[in-house]
């Protein structure tokens, strides 16, 4: 399997949030997956096993943002450029405020089914709200690369992708060239490139699942899960840790249940207005 991060900037909490769900999948590997980290501060992952450091230069960036300028049209040209990379195996992309509590083989088994994952199914963006709904306004019944929008076309999370090797290629290309369409059509481009994602992997695949069961995504609660993942690294400086050493704590830590935990502290910290 393929699995890939795209990572850029200085930001080293977000780097730091990257590096710990690296190490989450990296508990789970075989010699035959392999980590892709499309970056530009590419020294920051140097060392670890079977993670390969592509680095990206802003140059490369601008062009990949094309015409109209959107940046997350990048995320679809990254996963283009993986499977041009490692061609024919199945392809997990994944935001770095992701870890894996679950069973890898279980979505391996899954893709390999013809199965595509993403994270939520967030529903028709026709029964949603503000900048989502505009898009839904803009796009609905219109036809891109051949496909006629309609409300069997949710809004799935794309803080993780999972495409089965048969379908990387069909899919990728589809993303893009319905994420061109929508943004020549003017479309809001807030929700563009996850949109066309969703709607290219049920058309390439016509059966999808959730990653949730097995891929937790803290993207509202990053407050809480990055305090872990400080104190995690704290304890491997304090150690000095190796690798192999942060993945046997890993392997030995029930993130399923801290995931459970953390989201009943977030819950009561809403309840009575702190932080804790």
């Amino acid at each position: 399997m393929n699995i890939v991060y795209f990572v850029i900037g200085g930001n080293p909490v977000i780097h730091m949030q990257v590096s710990f769900s690296i190490r989450t999948f990296l508990a789970q590997t075989c010699n035959d997956d392999i980590i892709y980290v499309v970056t530009d501060t590419p020294t920051i992952y140097d060392g670890l096993n079977r993670v390969v450091i592509l680095p990206i230069t802003q140059e490369r960036i601008k062009e990949w943002r094309g015409k109209h300028d959107f940046f997350w049209r990048v995320k679809i040209k990254v996963l283009q450029h993986i499977a041009q990379v490692s061609p024919g195996k199945p392809m997990m992309y994944l935001d770095g405020d992701t870890f894996l509590y679950g069973n890898l083989a279980d979505i391996k088994a899954l893709l390999a089914d013809g199965c595509g994952l993403m994270h939520l199914d967030e529903g028709c963006p026709g029964d949603m709200k503000e900048k989502s709904l505009s898009m839904w306004q803009t796009v609905n019944g219109k036809t891109y690369a051949g496909i006629i929008i309609g409300r069997q076309h949710h809004m799935w999370n794309a803080g993780v992708v999972a495409i089965p090797a048969e379908q990387v290629v069909k899919t990728t290309d589809l993303a893009l060239a319905v994420c061109d369409g929508m943004l020549d059509d003017g479309s809001e481009p807030v929700t563009v490139e996850q949109y066309a994602l969703s709607i290219a992997l049920l058309e390439s695949t016509q059966r999808m699942l959730e990653a949730k069961q097995w891929i937790g995504h803290y993207w509202h609660y990053k407050y809480y899960w990055s305090r872990y993942i400080a104190n995690f690294f704290i304890h491997s400086y304090r150690e000095r840790s190796t690798t192999e050493e942060e993945l046997e704590r890993i392997r030995h830590t029930d993130l399923k249940w801290l995931h459970r935990r953390i989201l009943l502290k977030r819950t009561f910290a809403k309840l009575v207005g702190k932080l804790y």
